[in-house]
């Protein structure tokens, strides 16, 4: 009986509830309702509310009425005939329990198609100020509508500052504001298209009224998206736009990132998985971070940076870093595979993955990093202090102080990305290096140990690391002491022809123990050419002259060593007379061939006695002149004539003859000529690239 009780009323409660909702539908005054809410809404924000003639009661997504083709204007001031809001349609949820008492209380607004018009202007002015008790106490104010909740759905928002930057837009706007009063914290959660990204926002406005009184409210913002992740707990001045406090964000790739927001950058090696946490400090179109924590791919620096974001769109930064490591092969083509035990093809040696540069087309910076260890392919620089500059595309890394190979110096590099061809140059003076890891590591030639001093200024191009070797072209010198020249025996071929046909002076185990090796390079096409090569060891001198082929992985160099009665090595007197065999070194890197110049040591003798003759002879002679005729008027040396040079070949081709003093031609400091034109217009980027010349074959 209880039961059967139980669902009389039940049902009887049920019935009531229809039959209010059909009387709320048949008997709610809508049209009463749309002008009362028309007329609270002009008097709160001093604006002109036009509402269209399409009233519906709603019962979704709020208990209402709905109202089609509704637009808000613009405050005075704002000149022109943009609306501050427009949208197709908007429901007014009101309260149940004053509507029977005949009060109509609006409690939520939703905007369906709606789109938000934010405009600021240089002064301090903004289209989203509305009255509040604060700054109109005479009239009816925004907090008077008493609004609980205002949503948007499937709405834009189009934000247009003072600085004449094109607008920001925001697409597919689902949003929502819970607001109980401008006293109280507000909650706002959106999910909104951005360049094409969707955005998940959420955040808490600690003080609403600060907002629209532009003054500063504590605000905590978090955002997830694919391109970023990022969170902000700090202040937020309405007047200026400023934020001040703690910033975290992260991305799986910085090059995916920066294209997002619009920042050129194709693809490439690097900028992938990044970090950041810091103080931020942002206004207008400037970001400070200190006592930042950075990271990008392998790479973990602390320090200080400012981002700008000027007109030309690249972004610019500046500040400085401390990194216990950066490694730039993250950045650029594999490696050289440099010379190995079964030897290496000259075509393969060099990497011919296309190099990209293009990278640095995305932004400007001027930093300065103090680094614990810096590696460039297979090269480690230690204790690093640099100075990195980039504009418009090239890159000017400035290496103040450095630790490398047991030595220290300076040195340059310059990446030039600009062009449609990449350039490189680069400078190093270092002193006190270990010769056999800096040649093994930066040319992949391991022949030579010892230690000394190290100056170099090149300059190549081209779209792989084995163009730009091909292409290389400047000068260098060095000067090595207290080391070996491996694989050949050089005093001992010096002694007897008999142990250098024998073979028992060149071999893996065979070596040339110097007290100096020095020499001066001019470098064109890739290949260095020298006329002074000298080495001092006790009791040999070896003079030398010839080609090494940087490009293709080769050298042909052709020595005199000279037995002589001196035990002085290290900065004796390398002139000293003596008999020694010409020698000839050439072939690919990774295998060396040595052999005596037989020729050589042949004309030379002949030439030596010829000359004892003829000196006795006066100059008319026509003995004298036949001599000069053959054999020139210099004495016995091993520098050829200088009318007519021939060049040593690489294997498989063709030796040429080039005036000798063309051989002297090289930059005179084709490191400044590139940085001159990476730093100069586009309009004019042609380089001229010296030819070299060689040495004499035997």
């Amino acid at each position: 009986m209880k039961l059967k009780t139980i669902g009389l009323v039940l049902g009887g409660l049920v019935g009531v509830l229809v039959l209010a909702v059909a009387l709320f539908f048949v008997f709610f005054p809508k049209q009463l309702a749309a002008r009362e809410a028309e007329r609270r809404i002009e008097a709160a924000t001093n604006r002109q509310l036009t509402l269209g003639d399409d009233i519906n009661v709603t019962f979704f997504p709020a208990l209402g009425f709905s109202v089609n083709a509704v637009s808000l204007s613009n405050p005075q001031g704002f000149a022109g005939n943009e609306q501050f809001l427009t949208a197709d349609r908007v429901v007014f949820a009101v309260a149940v329990l004053p509507l029977l008492r005949g009060d109509i209380q609006v409690r939520e607004l939703t905007f369906q198609g709606a789109h938000v018009n934010l405009r600021a202007k240089a002064n301090g002015e903004s289209n989203w100020t509305f009255p509040t008790e604060n700054n109109s106490r005479d009239q009816t104010t925004l907090e008077d509508l008493r609004l609980d909740d205002v949503r948007l759905i499937d709405s834009a928002i189009s934000f247009q500052g003072a600085d004449a930057q094109p607008p920001l837009q925001l697409a597919h706007v689902d949003a929502q504001l819970a607001l109980q009063s401008l006293d109280q914290p507000a909650h706002m959660t959106a999910e909104l298209d951005y360049r094409g990204q969707r955005l998940n926002i959420d955040g808490t406005i600690t003080k609403p009224r600060a907002v629209i009184e532009h003054s500063e409210t504590p605000i905590n913002i978090s955002l997830r998206s694919q391109p970023i992740n990022a969170n902000f707990n700090g202040n937020f001045n309405a007047q200026s736009g400023a934020l001040q406090g703690q910033l975290g964000a992260n991305g799986a790739s910085l090059r995916r990132m920066l294209r997002w927001l619009g920042t050129q950058m194709d693809q490439g090696a690097g900028f992938g998985a990044c970090d950041v946490s810091a103080a931020m400090m942002h206004h207008d179109q400037e970001t400070a971070l200190t006592r930042a924590s950075l990271r990008l791919d392998n790479i973990q620096a602390t320090g200080n940076l400012t981002l700008t974001q000027p007109p030309n769109g690249r972004l610019n930064i500046t500040g400085a870093l401390a990194a216990p490591l950066i490694d730039l092969n993250t950045y650029m083509p594999p490696a050289a595979q440099g010379a190995q035990a079964g030897g290496v093809s000259a075509s393969t040696a060099w990497s011919t993955a296309p190099l990209d540069f293009t990278g640095l087309r995305a932004l400007d910076a001027n930093l300065n990093l103090t680094l614990g260890s810096l590696k460039f392919q297979r090269m480690t620089f230690t204790n690093v202090a640099l100075n990195l500059r980039v504009a418009r595309g090239a890159a000017d890394a400035r290496l103040t102080r450095i630790a490398l190979y047991g030595g220290t110096g300076t040195a340059r590099l310059i990446a030039d990305g600009s062009g449609a061809t990449p350039r490189i140059a680069a400078e190093l003076n270092a002193q006190n290096i270990q010769a056999e890891p800096l040649l093994r590591d930066a040319v992949g030639f391991d022949k030579i140990s010892g230690r000394g001093r190290l100056v170099a200024a090149l300059a190549g191009q081209g779209g792989s690391q084995a163009a730009v070797m091909h292409s290389l072209r400047g000068n260098a010198s060095f000067a090595f002491n207290d080391g070996q020249i491996k694989g050949v025996n050089l005093a001992a071929v010096a002694r007897t022809i008999q142990s250098a046909l024998s073979g028992q002076a060149a071999g893996p185990g065979a070596a040339t123990d110097f007290a100096e090796l020095s020499s001066t390079f001019s470098i064109a096409s890739g290949v260095a050419a020298t006329q002074d090569l000298r080495m001092l060891n006790p009791y040999v001198r070896i003079d030398g002259q010839g080609l090494i082929d940087i490009g293709n992985q080769s050298l042909d160099m052709r020595l005199a060593p000279r037995v002589v009665n001196s035990a002085q090595g290290q900065g004796g007197n390398a002139s000293l007379a003596g008999l020694g065999i010409p020698f000839r070194i050439h072939g690919p890197w990774s295998h060396v061939g040595f052999e005596p110049a037989l020729g050589d040591l042949l004309q030379n003798q002949l030439r030596s006695q010829a000359q004892s003759i003829l000196g006795h002879q006066q100059a008319g002679n026509p003995l004298a002149q036949l001599g000069a005729s053959l054999f020139g008027e210099q004495p016995a040396q091993t520098t050829p004539p200088a009318e007519a040079t021939t060049t040593p070949a690489p294997s498989g081709q063709t030796q040429t003859q080039q005036p000798a003093q063309q051989q002297q031609q090289a930059p005179s400091n084709p490191f400044e000529d590139l940085l001159r034109q990476a730093t100069r217009p586009r309009g004019n980027t042609s380089t001229s690239t010296t030819t070299s010349t060689a040495t004499p074959s035997p």
